[in-house]
């Protein structure tokens, strides 16, 4: 059965090359409408149900946001289209939320789109707008979703998450209640979703919550003790930064 997308962008050339890229690469997708505005966006979506919606965040009136709004509650699977905004791209990335930065590159849309097919008969899309939609309104990013290992979306505060540990190309994100949670995503990527002075990475192992360390033990090697009774390594490289953070 045909992939059925909607393109929302008020810039004419960029619906243009998201259609010819899909044409190419995804066969598989057909594109049932598109809306050049907020405004026109709404009605459309009032009128055709897509199996995924490609959405511009900043138009002329208005932003994706404000269009998800109008059109709760939301199911289909999203992928939002941007220009780099460091605030949107960690919003995205904290709440589980696809995005493709402009200029667009084809295999990303490929990658996104497939995604999109694999994940259309989720039920968590709804949990995820709502999230991402508080978020943008509060102006600030203070949750995070993890995909578990028992298949289940959970949203965890970041005041509740003490450390993130390594695990290959997983991580388990340690709480403050010394319960963890395994999530597809490596250190590299929490390094730059968690925000920085607040999280820094201690270790090629760890990142922390700065403000949960209780005592630096240096010994034969370092130590950082949280308060909650979690033992994490410092690396000999990270010490100054670590310092100059925590004299702070």
């Amino acid at each position: 059965m045909p992939f059925k997308i909607i393109l929302i962008d008020d810039e004419p050339a960029a619906r243009a090359a998201v259609r010819s890229m899909l044409r190419t690469h995804c066969p598989q997708a057909v594109v049932i409408g598109e809306a050049g505005s907020v405004a026109e966006g709404v009605a459309l979506l009032q009128q055709v149900t897509p199996d995924l919606l490609m959405l511009d965040i900043e138009m002329e009136d208005g932003t994706g946001f404000d269009l998800l709004e109008q059109v709760k509650p939301f199911s289909s699977q999203l992928v939002f289209i941007t220009a780099h905004d460091e605030f949107a791209v960690r919003a995205f990335q904290c709440n589980a939320i696809d995005y493709l930065l402009k200029p667009i590159n084809p295999q990303e849309l490929v990658n996104a789109v497939r995604k999109a097919h694999e994940n259309a008969q989720k039920s968590e899309v709804y949990q995820r707008v709502e999230a991402l939609l508080r978020t943008a309104a509060n102006g600030r990013i203070d949750q995070i979703a993890i995909h578990t290992s028992s298949k289940k979306l959970v949203f965890v505060p970041l005041k509740d998450i003490a450390c993130v540990e390594s695990c290959g190309n997983y991580s388990f994100v340690h709480l403050t209640s010394n319960t963890r949670y395994l999530d597809a995503r490596n250190l590299k990527e929490y390094e730059d979703i968690l925000p920085y002075p607040n999280f820094i990475r201690t270790h090629q192992s760890f990142i922390v919550q700065v403000s949960l360390v209780q005592q630096w033990i240096k010994e034969d090697r370092d130590l950082l003790i949280l308060t909650t009774g979690m033992q994490v390594p410092v690396a000999r490289r990270r010490r100054s930064n670590l310092y100059r953070i925590l004299s702070h």
